[in-house]
């Protein structure tokens, strides 16, 4: 920094801040004053960059701050792209004399609207992120309608500035500790004369050599009477403890796994499993799938709780504790050409049903934050089962590597689904590995509840 610069105060505060974003990968910064949410954001932003990529997205609307370092001219923002599907990778515009920090600006329309604040496709941009690293900082105004629904989004909000706002409850806070107080002036030692402290120095050094000279023969006289009587100590001891202490450590390096590639997987190895998601060879010849019941879509079970997102079926797949709550369903979805494995719990025609849900996961520490998606459409496997047989179906197709879920109808029968989509073409995936096993699929609207 030149002689004679400004320092921005809430840059600084950023750079601050920075150390409890570590273990982040997604945060919202929001403030009652945009201009504070903006500044720290950049400062945060310059003090991560320093060590991984990060990506500052202003949610503000043409910030100062922001627009004042960004590079290009390029006019498309966030606005472009989730209105009109620009894409991401265009609008992101690496940052003025920073490295490994890119600027995603607003764009050439409004974005403070709950079309944008509230778009499901914030929870695809933060689960992209954790996979590879990145932090993603979301600059917001916690006013707009839809927040909330971003912060859920996103997964993480660290409020600022002097004046508070009501934070969305359930969202996991980074609270910005206070700055430590300024160091109060101490009385300088009272210097003594040259010779005295040379004399002191000396004598410290001979002190220290002393110490030293005698912890070394502490420890080899030690270490020869150990390794003399080793044999004799390892008889002593019972024989599980022995085979432990002789177990040779080992090479770090051979345990060390590198990162599974998003398309490594052979698709022989997937088709074993029905909800595997393997793409066919030849997208082409995927079979059509023709919606089964239109006529159900306003009483359709469309609503969940989102749980995870990972890039292999192995990370998605849920722990017990979570495999045993009702309508777990794992769907593997393709997007920009890569494949997704989403988590969801749940199914409600009623989103305070599904509310409900997600606030008995938080309270339960099963789910962190969690957020509400709308997944109407899934795969039928069965129709008209006896509520006595629904363990022993579900059994049957977790034996194939099929993870399904029932909902009761209201004749007291059961459907048994496998999935759950946004659009009826998420399923295609899906639907063809599990033709490769051997099972007939139907693309329907999924209704019912939970048992």
């Amino acid at each position: 920094m030149t002689s004679g610069a400004v320092v921005d105060p809430w840059d600084l505060e950023g750079r601050r801040l920075a150390p409890l974003l570590d273990e982040r990968c997604a945060v919202v910064v929001a403030s009652t004053d945009p201009m504070v949410a903006a500044r720290t954001a950049l400062g945060l932003a310059r003090a991560q960059g320093q060590r991984r990529r990060v990506a500052v997205a202003d949610l503000v609307g043409e910030s100062p701050a922001i627009e004042a370092v960004l590079t290009g001219d390029d006019p498309h923002g966030i606005a472009d792209s989730f209105l009109y599907g620009v894409s991401l990778n265009k609008i992101a515009r690496p940052m003025l004399d920073t490295d490994n920090v890119f600027l995603m600006p607003s764009g050439t329309e409004p974005v403070d609207h709950e079309a944008v604040y509230a778009n499901d496709r914030w929870r695809r941009l933060a689960a992209g992120f954790q996979q590879v690293g990145a932090l993603l900082i979301v600059v917001a105004r916690p006013s707009v309608p839809g927040f909330a629904e971003l912060c859920g989004y996103v997964g993480t909000l660290m409020p600022l500035g002097d004046t508070t706002f009501p934070t969305p409850p359930g969202i996991p806070l980074i609270a910005p500790p206070a700055p430590p107080p300024p160091a109060e002036p101490s009385e300088p030692p009272k210097r003594e004369s040259a010779r005295r402290a040379r004399e002191a120095a000396q004598q410290d050094a001979s002190r220290r050599r002393t110490q030293i000279i005698a912890g070394v023969l502490v420890l080899g006289a030690a270490a020869i009477g150990v390794g003399a009587m080793w044999p004799q100590v390892l008889e002593r001891l019972p024989a599980p403890l022995v085979a432990l202490l002789q177990v040779r450590a080992p090479d770090t390096t051979s345990v060390v796994v590198p990162p599974t590639p998003m398309d490594s997987t052979p698709v022989d190895s997937l088709r074993q499993a029905g909800d595997s998601g393997a793409m066919p060879a030849d997208s082409a010849a995927s079979q059509p799938l023709a919606l089964d019941n239109p006529a159900d879509s306003l009483r359709a079970a469309r609503y969940a709780v989102y749980f995870a997102t990972a890039n292999t079926r192995a990370a998605a797949l849920p722990e017990p504790r979570v495999a045993a709550l009702q309508g777990v369903a794992l769907s593997p979805v393709l997007e920009a050409g890569e494949m997704w494995f989403r988590l969801t719990v749940g199914a409600d025609s009623s989103r305070q049903g599904v509310d409900s849900l997600l606030a008995r996961l938080r309270s339960d520490k099963v789910i962190g934050s969690g957020s509400i998606v709308s997944v109407p459409y899934a795969l039928r496997l069965e129709t008209r089962v006896g509520a006595s047989l629904v363990g022993s179906r579900l059994a049957a197709f977790a034996s194939r590597g099929i993870l399904a879920y029932a909902l009761r109808q209201p004749d007291g029968s059961a459907s048994i689904y496998t999935g759950a989509f946004e659009s009826p073409v998420q399923a295609t995936a899906l639907a063809d590995s599990l033709r490769a096993v051997g099972v007939a699929p139907v693309l329907a609207f999924r209704t019912g509840r939970t048992f």
